[in-house]
């Protein structure tokens, strides 16, 4: 008997689209012989509707076109088997789909409330971490509070004002401002100058509440694909070639200069000290099903630094973590089957 299998993409976060992208590679690569598919789109306004499952490119404008909404979302995750949550972001990598699932006893692929929350947040991410020894480059927490004033929370989370002094003391310039719980590089900015700090910080608040500000190194951008519930196991490392001066949305989606290579051309030392970092970070974090965990290699120093765990990474046909797989032997299609069985491990 098939498996009733509910597969949900597009969500009300920053990455709505990416997320439409990576479902539609998902599509074209499930096994339809063993699952009874439902495919639910969810719009950034949150109306949830069945998607016409003939389409081929989800990404397109007319995605919605033929499909109809769902009146009862209880009732249709009480009537599915297991769920696929192609979703990436705040509502749908965040935890917070993941406690609706947990709310109907659904069984779905991915980490579950805990290590979602946690991972997608990168200053707690960082908190968390500290604790097990993983080395991370320096970084400040910025608070957009309510009345929309920056502030500074340290670590006795006491709050400071004089953001501008502090930042550049204690991080200094160029430096990294990231939207704490966005991804894709969304709400990611390089600031080479004082004077245009605050403008930046801004802008990231537009995205998030919390702002991460990191030390800027001279870096190879380096990643690691895992998957496994208790007994993991952990790909090749690869590398990002971005074109441009960083990984941004445009050189990850659009840019076809960006390229990655696999395995990534650092020495056999180095990428085994990074995929046993992994390993440690996704369990940290409580990780379950599959993470991607990226990290930085400082060119001067040859230091690996953890940059984030990413817990419902991209599957774009262009996207690292089904790429790693590959290359460690699990096709597109065997990979899909073994996040299904490893959710229905919960």
């Amino acid at each position: 008997m098939k498996q009733k299998l509910l597969v949900l993409c597009g969500g009300q976060s920053s990455e709505h689209i990416v997320s439409r992208m990576s479902c539609t590679s998902v599509l074209n690569n499930l096994n339809k012989d063993k699952y009874e598919l439902t495919l639910v789109g969810i719009t950034t306004d949150g109306k949830w509707y069945y998607l016409d499952q003939k389409q081929t490119d989800l990404a397109k404008d007319s995605w919605l076109d033929n499909s109809r909404p769902v009146e009862d979302v209880y009732g249709l995750l009480k009537s599915q088997d297991v769920a696929l949550p192609v979703l990436h972001g705040l509502y749908g990598e965040d935890g917070t789909i993941q406690g609706l699932f947990e709310l109907t006893q659904l069984p779905y692929v991915g980490c579950r409330v805990l290590g979602s929350s946690v991972a997608m947040d990168k200053i707690y991410t960082k908190k968390i971490l500290d604790t097990v020894g993983i080395p991370q480059v320096k970084s400040v927490y910025v608070k957009k509070r309510y009345d929309d004033k920056l502030v500074v929370v340290d670590q006795n989370f006491d709050e400071i004002s004089n953001v501008e002094e502090y930042i550049g003391e204690q991080i200094g310039f160029p430096c990294f401002i990231k939207a704490s719980r966005s991804g894709s590089s969304v709400g990611c900015y390089r600031c080479d100058k004082q004077s245009d700090l605050m403008a930046k910080l801004m802008e990231a608040g537009k995205y998030d509440r919390h702002i991460v500000v990191e030390e800027c190194i001279d870096c190879i951008e380096l990643e690691t694909a895992v998957l496994g519930n208790d007994d993991v196991i952990v790909s090749r490392v690869g590398q990002i070639m971005p074109h441009g001066e960083f990984y941004t949305f445009e050189s990850k989606y659009e840019d076809e200069e960006s390229k990655t290579c696999i395995p990534a051309l650092v020495d056999e030392k180095i990428q085994e000290q990074i995929r046993q970092y992994a390993i440690k970070v996704f369990k940290a974090v409580d990780g379950h099903g599959l993470s991607r965990v990226d990290f930085f290699l400082d060119k001067k120093t040859n230091k690996v630094y953890l940059n984030e765990i990413n817990t419902m990474p991209g599957f774009t046909k262009i996207s690292m973590y089904p790429q790693l797989m590959e290359d460690f032997g699990i096709s597109y299609s065997e990979l899909l089957d073994r996040l299904i069985v490893l959710a229905m491990q919960r």
